[in-house]
């Protein structure tokens, strides 16, 4: 445990981590329907108010954290940094906001094999209930609208990095949000159905990249 973390940090990192352990433990045994909240505080052992205060949700304890996500650091920077490839760009801010949540989760003393266990779950749930699926996938396309306006202001203030100047700006937003949105997709596909490959996220953007490099019209 890293002593450098605050105590009330670590509690509440714990916390959470004690309920994501519980809900995908629980859901993955008896199935979506049939687990409740309540099933989920009695075996993390908190209340109803201690699971709202950390989760939205049901489906968040599941679920965990949205793939597309970037946190407030790393999305101010990918807008304001000049880039020569914006896909890679995002997949790396993307992979790296990731990571990040992981080491604090560490530094505060949760066991990585702990946090692969549950990550492992999840994917098998998303692959075994189409109800979760479907909500992986909805809130996948909520975050594929965010991402679409980061890409926007971006361009707005790099209109140098900009490749289709002939076309209108939010679509040439559209495409580079859509390559980026596929490239995660690809690769928690990838994760779901090859969990011992040690492909980064980057890398399975350059494999999309080069597919449709070798496509004709």
């Amino acid at each position: 445990m890293n002593d450098t973390t605050p105590l009330r940090e670590r509690k509440r990192l714990a916390t959470r981590r004690r309920i994501e352990d519980a809900a995908t433990a629980l859901v993955e045994k008896h199935g979506f329907d049939h687990v409740t909240v309540e099933d989920i505080c009695r075996d993390a052992e908190i209340s109803r108010r201690t699971f709202f205060n950390y989760m939205e949700s049901k489906d968040e304890a599941i679920l965990g954290a949205p793939p597309l996500a970037l946190n407030e650091a790393r999305q101010a920077e990918f807008i304001g940094t000049p880039s020569d490839n914006l896909v890679r760009s995002a997949l790396v801010h993307i992979a790296a906001t990731h990571e990040e949540a992981e080491i604090e989760d560490i530094e505060a003393g949760i066991d990585a094999a702990h946090i692969a266990t549950v990550r492992q779950r999840r994917h098998r749930i998303v692959s075994a209930e189409p109800s979760v699926a479907l909500m992986s996938i909805n809130r996948f396309r909520e975050q594929s609208t965010l991402m679409h306006g980061l890409v926007v202001k971006h361009l707005e203030q790099h209109p140098g990095d900009r490749r289709l100047p002939d076309h209108p700006l939010p679509v040439e937003a559209a495409m580079i949000a859509g390559l980026i949105r596929e490239s995660v997709w690809m690769h928690m596909h990838r994760l779901t159905h090859c969990p011992d490959s040690d492909t980064t996220l980057p890398e399975t953007g350059a494999i999309l990249t080069t597919l449709t490099k070798e496509l004709t019209w």
